[in-house]
């Protein structure tokens, strides 16, 4: 038994792994208690068939998207708004089993909501919802059919419009078929439709325009307005003007206007709904008071122009309008008339009406002369929003001329004068028959301003008048213009272009001036004020220390300026000059003045030449400047040429050549000057043989050898210094890597060179033939005589060495170089003793040369303290 139940385990465990379901079995379901709240919330994995594994995912085959939880297990069937057959797919991952799908099939039975034998609509209501009559706990199917079982005929799918059929209780039903086992679900929805109460909402308006109409309907019932049967309500005063109550509906219009003025006034009667499902029904009763506004006592002005003063846009003037309080806006829109030579049909202007108006007729409106007429034939307001403007009263209408002008054409002839002299113009009228009198506004420009109105009477075309020659003060170029013409009757033409320029020529008076001069100069004869004036003619001559016969000079003058030059060869004495001037004539006009003018000015005689040195030497590297020359007083003064006119500045650098000097006294004469020859001594600079920076300092080289070195050594004397500028002897001994800065020297000039000649001396350039002694032995017991083991010399020839001290059991003891040569018989190390202090004995050494390949060579050193 044992081992037979034992083999029957083996087999079911191997038919289980061979045939299991993981995902379970597919399943169907059918729900058709659909209100049922115990069927709400569905479990999906708890109803498949089989043993399904947990940790899979649900398809919703039909997206309808209605999961509670995140695992998709459940959902919530209310969410389904309609009956029918649904499916949903269960799926695991696991690839050992051999079904990892199965389907759920959910079949969910009709529902059609719960009856309703008391559901209400309004007569007025054209969409009832039947739907909200049905319940909505859960919400009804939507796939079911709506029947209208009164037959009337006012059901569109689930909206009723209760104004067709009116008031009553109509019959209907709401069904969702049947499906699989569920059998079809029906409700019944009985509807009744109330009346709406009477009047219904409506607003009837009474005007009242004017102050007439206000008296004439003073007291208004407010009941007339009723039906004959109204509902039951009440009245309201909306507008507050506390003109009725429960049992007063009489309105007093007159108080009313008295206490509030010109406005729309509102009184509603509100009818109450026998039923709540209808609304309240309002009746206003608007009474509005409206104002009639009278212009009639207001008068429309256009005047009348000349044709040539016509301003385009003619204006028009509406006057004694009366002070309108009140308005909504003053603004109005006219609409007029104007009949004559050219007419308007029913132009608009907008206008404020405010005492005066003005207004501009169109800009097309380009009247010719004649006799017009213009007729307001409408007024309204442009801003009345609550309408309270019934009428205007008006009687707006004018006339108005425009008048032709005189037009003819006009020359003119205008001579040039010279200053002084009256101005005479001529004018000449293109129709020689013209005869009369002709008034002109004239105006001239320029060198001087001139406005005045003169009276021209016209003979056969002609006439002239002349302008007195003290409105001039200025002369120079002027415009005479023509402003404006008026005739006889007051029409004034206004000329584009009639106008002419004419000149008053200065007579020359300027203003002279002459200073002294030095015996040499010219003499120039300063002359200013000559405006207008480019070209003066001078009659003049000289007298006393200097004399001449008269003559006559030509000047030419700039802004207002000219000079009269007396060359130095007719002056050639020195002492007091009178210039005498007798007449100054414009040559361009002619125009002149006779006079008698007097020069004085003094002739200065000039200071003597200035001595100096002929020869003046300066060295190169001093940068000799010119405040370096003698002499070289503040009244010395030098030049580059004995020519020229401009001295040189202190700072001017010197150059081989020669300069000039003169000496100018304290009446600003200039002597002759004295010439002077410049010489700069240049000296060249050192320059170094190659490698003349390299020494051996086994040589103990010096200064004079690194002189030596030099190109210029047999030619000039080198000075060297070293960085901070001392002088070095010959016998100087060189340092490795000192910087040494040398000049050539010339000591006939003693002078140096200008550039330095900078040096960085090796002292390291030794042939290995050189031989050096390499100490034995020392005694480092301070006494100041071979106190340190060194290996003299050996830092020129072979400057990379390298020594090592080594005691007798071959233990490092120093290492040396270059920087650090010298060894004073102690350890680096704790070795020998605690101190470092090594004890008397014999120590061995190895050099390294480092140095073309030479091998290092050892001895040994005896140390005795």
């Amino acid at each position: 038994m044992i081992k037979t139940y034992t083999l029957l385990i083996i087999v079911l465990f191997i038919n289980i792994a061979a045939y299991a379901q993981c995902a379970g079995q597919d399943t169907t379901i059918t729900i058709c208690d659909y209100a049922n709240s115990s069927n709400q919330n569905f479990n999906l994995f708890n109803v498949l068939n089989g043993n399904p594994d947990s940790g899979g995912t649900w398809v919703d085959n039909d997206n309808l998207g209605v999961y509670t939880n995140s695992n998709q297990n459940e959902i919530n069937i209310w969410q389904i708004n309609q009956s029918g057959v649904f499916t949903f797919t269960y799926n695991l991952t696991n690839s050992s089993c051999s079904n990892t799908s199965a389907t759920l099939t959910l079949i969910i039975g009709g529902y059609a909501g719960e009856d309703n034998y008391i559901a209400n609509a309004c007569e007025n209501d054209v969409a009832v919802n039947l739907f909200q009559f049905t319940g909505n706990n859960p919400n009804p199917h939507l796939n079911g059919e709506w029947i209208d079982v009164s037959n009337t005929g006012a059901l569109t799918d689930n909206i009723y419009d209760a104004t067709i059929q009116g008031i009553g209780t109509y019959t209907f039903t709401y069904n969702v078929s049947a499906i699989g086992t569920c059998a079809m679900h029906t409700i019944t929805v009985e509807l009744t439709v109330h009346p709406l109460p009477t009047p219904s909402s409506n607003v009837i308006e009474n005007v009242i325009c004017g102050l007439e109409e206000i008296t004439n309907q003073q007291d208004i019932d407010l009941n007339n307005y009723l039906p004959a049967s109204p509902s039951n309500g009440y009245w309201s005063d909306n507008s507050g003007t506390n003109e009725i109550d429960e049992e007063d509906t009489i309105v007093d219009v007159q108080n009313i206007f008295n206490n509030f003025g010109y406005g729309e006034y509102t009184f509603s009667y509100t009818a109450i709904p026998s039923h709540p499902i209808c609304d309240y029904q309002v009746l206003s009763i608007v009474i509005k008071i409206k104002r009639k506004l009278d212009f009639s006592g207001a008068n429309l002005v256009v005047n009348s122009f000349c044709e040539n003063d016509i301003a385009i846009p003619l204006q028009a003037q509406i006057l004694n309008l009366p002070n309108l309080n009140d308005l909504p806006s003053n603004t109005f829109n006219i609409i007029y008339n104007i009949n004559g030579p050219v007419s308007l049909n029913e132009e608009t202007a907008q206008i404020s009406f405010n005492n005066p108006e003005t207004f501009n007729l169109p800009n097309a409106f380009d009247p010719t002369p004649g006799i017009y007429t213009i007729e307001v034939i409408d007024i309204a307001s442009i801003n009345d929003p609550d309408e309270l403007i019934c009428e205007i009263e008006y009687n707006l209408e004018s006339t108005f001329e425009i008048f032709s002008v005189f037009e003819e054409d006009i020359d003119l002839a205008i001579p040039n004068i010279c200053f002084g002299n009256d101005l005479l113009i001529n004018f000449e009228i293109t129709n020689n028959n013209f005869s009369g009198d002709l008034i002109i506004d004239y105006s001239i420009t320029g060198a001087n301003s001139v406005n005045n109105t003169a009276t021209l009477n016209f003979v056969n075309g002609s006439s002239n008048f002349q302008i007195a020659e003290n409105l001039f003060s200025n002369a120079g170029l002027h415009q005479f213009e023509i402003i404006q013409i008026t005739t006889s009757d007051g029409c004034i033409t206004t000329p584009t272009d009639l106008k002419m320029d004419f000149r008053i020529f200065d007579t020359p008076e300027p203003t002279i001036f002459v200073n002294d001069i030095c015996l040499g100069d010219d003499a120039l004869i300063e002359l200013s004020n000559l405006t207008g004036i480019n070209q003066l003619e001078i009659e003049c001559y000289l007298s006393g220390a200097n004399s001449t016969s008269s003559q006559t000079e030509t000047i030419t003058i700039n802004n207002d300026f000219g000079d009269l030059v007396i060359p130095a060869n007719l002056i050639t004495n020195s002492g007091t000059t009178t210039l005498i001037i007798n007449e100054l004539i414009n040559t361009a006009t002619s125009c002149t003045i006779t006079t008698t003018i007097n020069l004085t000015f003094e002739v200065l005689p000039l200071p003597d030449a200035p001595n100096a040195t002929p020869l003046q030497e300066f060295c190169e590297v001093n940068d000799a400047k010119a405040s370096d020359l003698i002499p070289n007083q503040a009244t010395n003064l030098w030049y580059t040429s004995q020519n020229s006119q401009t001295s040189l500045q202190p700072e001017t650098p010197l150059i081989n050549g020669t300069y000039w000097v003169a000496v100018i006294n304290s009446n600003g004469c200039y002597s002759n000057k004295t010439a002077v020859n410049v010489v700069i001594n240049e000296i060249p600079p050192a320059t170094l043989i190659p490698q003349g920076e390299d020494f051996c300092g086994v040589d103990e080289p010096t200064i004079l050898d690194l002189s030596k070195n030099t190109s210029q050594f047999n030619q000039y004397p080198i000075e060297w210094y070293d960085q901070n500028g001392n002088l070095l002897t010959e016998s100087t001994l060189l340092d490795e890597n000192q910087t040494y800065l040398g000049y050539t020297y010339d000591p006939v000039t003693s002078c140096e060179a200008k550039e330095v000649l900078e040096v960085n001396v090796s002292l390291v350039e030794c042939d290995n033939e050189y031989d050096f002694f390499i100490p034995d032995a020392f005694s480092p017991n301070d006494d100041g005589i071979n106190d340190v083991f060194r290996i003299p010399d050996i830092n020129y020839i072979y400057p990379d060495y390298k020594f090592e001290i080594y005691n007798r059991y071959g233990k490092l003891l120093y290492q040396g170089d270059i920087d650090h040569p010298f060894w004073n018989g102690e350890a680096e190390s704790n070795l020998v003793l605690s101190d470092g202090v090594v004890p008397n004995g014999i120590y061995f050494y190895i050099v390294k040369f480092n140095k073309n390949n030479i091998s290092p060579q050892q001895g040994r050193l005896y140390l005795n303290r």
